[in-house]
C-alpha cells in the first residue's frame, strides 16, 4: 500500500497508477488536453503539470505514484506553469470562437477560460488556405485550430487499426495528416471519423453540406425530402442538454418540418429495404453453396477497409445497397411513382451519424437514371446547428409522426445503428423466409453487446450456420490475423468500423475526454434503439406494411428483376 499526501490530505492506493489517475480517484481536478484514456494518448500537451516535493514539476499523466510522495496541484507555481503552457498553445491556435463549430463544446476553450491564459502573440492568419485541407469528400483538416495533442493519431491507430492519420512534416513544421500528405480519400483512410470524434477542438470536422441543403429548401422547384438514420435519434438530445439515452424521434420529425422539409421520411425504412435484399441474397447463397462468408456492406468505412486492405474479399460483400443509398434510389424511382412528382425535382437529404456517408453519397456510381441517389448528407451535429440557427427550442417541441410512405419502419430497421443490429435484423427475415413461418423468437442476444468479436451458431430451416459480428475496424484486422477464417466456415459476417456501431459514428455529438472515461455512452445510445425495437408493433423488416406495399406495387420480388437492378451495387477496388 502506498501512502501519498495530495494537496495536504493523506490518500492511499495499492495500484500502479499515475498521479492523474490518483487525483481523479480522489476527485481532484488536474487540467488535461491530450489525455485520452481509451486510446492510451498522453504526454504530448504539457498541460497537466503538478508539483512533487523533491522532484519539481511533473506531468501528472506520465508520472507514476510512489510511496511517500507529496503532491501539490493547487499552488500558485503550478497554476502559473499551466497558464504559460496554455498561452504557448494559444500562440499557434486561431482563437476566434464566434463562428467555430466547436464553440459550445471545445475542450481547449474551457481550459483557456479556466486558466485565464492569453496568447503572447495572437495567431490570426489573413489567408487560411495553406492551413486548411478540404480535398476529402468527408473530412476537413483545419491546422489553424490544431493543438498537436495527438488524440486523432491515437484514435485512428486504436479504433481503425490503420494509422492513416499521423504526425507528419508539412512545410518544415510538425502537423497531423496522411502519409505523404495526400487526400484522405486517396489514402487508405477508412473515413470513419473516429479522429474527428477524438479531436478536442475544430481541427478535424466533417465536410459541410448545410449550405447545399439550405439552397434546396429555398428553391421553389425542389421537393426536398429528408430521412434520419437510426442512430441520430439516440444522440441528438445530447446537443440540447437533454442527457444521454434520450429518444427524441418525435421531436426530430417536428424540427425537420419546422426547417421546411417537404416530406419527413426515415432511413429505418431504408434499413428494412436493405434487409429485404440482403436476407434474400443470403438465402440465394445458401442455395448455391456460396460464396461464403457473405459480409454486410452497409458501413462505407468497412467497404473502404475491404477495398484498401482485403480486396480479395470484395466478391463476398453483399451487393445490397446500404440503407442510405437504397433509400435514395427509392426516392428517385418509387416515390415519384406514388407522389406524381418528377424524379428530377426530388432532392434527397439524409441525416447520418457518419462522415463517411458523404463520401458514399458522392461515389460516381451511386446514381439512378442519371440522378444522384442522395443529394446531400448532414451529420447529427450539422442538423443540430441548423435547428439552433433557426432558433427552434428543440427540447420544448411536441412529438410528431413520420410521413408513412417511406417513413414507417420495423424494429429490425431501428437496431441497425448498434453493433450486431444488421446481423440480427437479417437473421429475423432470413429465417422466416427460409422456413415460411412467422417465428416469434426474434431476439438474437448472442450478437449484441460491445465485445470486439462476437460469434454464434444459428439454425435456419434445420441447418446450422456460423455467423460473426466484428465490432470496430481494428477488430477486423485482429480477426483476420487470428486465422479464424481458416479454422471454420463462416456463412455470414457483419462488420462495422466504429466501435459500438453507428451510435458511435464520427458524425455524432462530441464526447469530452472525461465523459468518454466515465460514461458508457455507446450502451446508453444503443438502448434507445433496442427499446424502440421491443415496443414496435412489427419487429421484422418484411412485416413493415410500407415495405410490403412498395415491393408489391413497384419493385416486385426482392433480389429479382427491378429490385436487383436498382437496389444492388457491386464494389470494386
Amino acid at each position: 500500500m502506498k501512502t501519498i499526501i495530495l494537496n495536504g490530505k493523506e490518500v492511499q492506493t495499492d495500484k500502479d497508477i499515475t498521479i492523474l489517475e490518483l487525483a481523479r480517484e480522489n476527485n481532484v481536478d488536474i487540467p488535461t488536453l491530450c489525455f485520452l484514456k481509451d486510446c492510451g494518448n498522453f504526454g504530448k500537451c504539457g498541460v497537466c503539470m503538478v508539483q512533487v516535493e523533491g522532484k519539481g514539476f511533473r506531468a501528472a499523466c506520465v508520472c507514476k505514484v510512489e510511496d511517500g510522495m507529496v503532491i501539490n496541484t493547487e499552488s500558485d507555481e503550478v497554476k502559473e506553469r499551466i497558464k504559460k503552457r496554455v498561452s504557448m498553445l494559444l500562440d499557434k491556435h486561431e482563437f476566434k470562437c464566434g463562428k467555430c463549430p466547436r464553440r459550445e463544446n471545445c475542450e481547449f476553450l474551457k481550459l483557456v477560460i479556466k486558466t485565464k491564459a492569453r496568447a503572447s502573440k495572437p495567431f490570426l492568419p489573413q489567408d487560411k488556405t495553406p492551413f486548411v485541407d478540404d480535398r476529402s469528400k468527408a473530412i476537413i483538416i483545419d491546422r489553424t485550430k490544431c493543438v498537436l495533442c495527438g488524440r486523432c493519431v491515437a484514435a485512428c491507430k486504436k479504433y481503425s487499426g490503420t494509422s492513416a492519420i499521423q504526425f507528419i512534416k508539412k512545410d518544415g513544421q510538425r502537423a497531423v495528416g496522411t502519409v505523404d500528405d495526400i487526400s484522405f480519400d486517396d489514402s487508405k483512410c477508412l473515413l470513419c471519423g473516429q479522429c474527428v470524434a477524438a479531436c478536442p477542438v475544430a481541427a478535424l470536422r466533417e465536410q459541410p453540406h448545410i449550405e447545399k441543403v439550405k439552397a434546396a429548401l429555398a428553391d421553389p422547384k425542389k421537393h426536398v425530402i429528408v430521412a434520419m438514420a437510426p442512430s441520430v435519434r439516440t444522440a441528438m438530445g445530447e446537443l440540447f442538454n437533454m442527457g444521454m439515452g434520450k429518444d427524441v424521434t418525435g421531436k426530430l420529425y417536428t424540427a425537420l418540418r419546422a426547417l421546411g422539409f417537404d416530406k419527413i421520411f426515415d432511413i429505418n425504412f431504408g434499413a428494412d429495404m436493405t434487409i429485404m435484399e440482403e436476407a434474400t441474397e443470403l438465402l440465394q447463397r445458401v442455395k448455391k453453396g456460396g460464396p461464403f462468408p457473405m459480409f454486410t456492406s452497409c458501413c462505407p468505412a468497412w467497404v473502404r477497409l475491404a477495398q484498401n486492405y482485403y480486396p480479395e474479399l470484395l466478391g463476398n460483400l453483399s451487393s445490397a445497397k446500404s440503407p442510405q443509398q437504397i433509400f435514395g434510389t427509392a426516392t428517385k424511382t418509387y416515390y415519384p411513382s406514388v407522389s406524381g412528382i418528377a424524379p428530377e425535382d426530388v432532392y434527397t437529404v439524409t441525416i447520418m451519424p457518419c462522415n463517411d456517408k458523404k463520401y458514399e453519397a458522392d461515389l460516381p456510381s451511386m446514381e439512378t437514371n442519371g440522378l444522384r441517389d442522395i443529394d446531400a448528407s448532414l451529420t447529427t451535429r450539422e442538423l443540430a446547428k441548423m435547428i439552433k440557427d433557426a432558433k427552434i427550442k428543440f427540447a420544448d417541441l411536441e412529438d410528431s409522426e413520420v410521413d408513412p410512405a417511406m417513413g414507417t419502419y420495423s424494429g429490425a430497421g431501428t437496431i441497425f445503428g448498434a453493433t450486431g443490429g444488421v446481423m440480427e435484423a437479417a437473421l429475423r427475415t432470413a429465417k422466416d423466409f427460409a422456413e415460411n413461418k412467422d417465428l416469434h423468437d426474434v431476439d438474437y442476444t448472442e450478437v449484441r453487446g460491445l465485445n470486439g468479436i462476437k460469434e454464434a451458431e444459428v439454425e435456419i430451416a434445420q441447418n446450422k450456420y456460423n455467423v460473426a459480428v466484428i465490432n470496430g475496424a481494428a477488430n477486423f484486422f485482429e480477426f483476420m490475423k487470428s486465422g479464424r477464417m481458416d479454422e471454420k466456415q463462416y456463412h455470414f459476417i457483419e462488420v462495422m468500423a466504429c466501435p459500438g456501431g453507428c451510435v458511435n459514428g464520427g458524425g455524432q455529438p462530441h464526447i469530452s475526454a472525461i465523459d468518454r472515461e466515465k460514461i458508457d455512452y455507446k450502451t446508453l445510445r444503443a438502448s434507445v434503439l433496442y427499446n424502440q425495437d421491443k415496443n414496435l408493433p412489427k419487429r421484422k423488416s418484411h412485416e413493415n406494411p410500407a415495405i410490403i406495399k412498395m415491393y408489391d406495387s413497384y419493385f416486385g420480388k426482392p433480389g429479382e428483376g427491378l429490385a436487383h437492378k436498382l437496389l444492388h451495387h457491386v464494389y470494386e477496388k
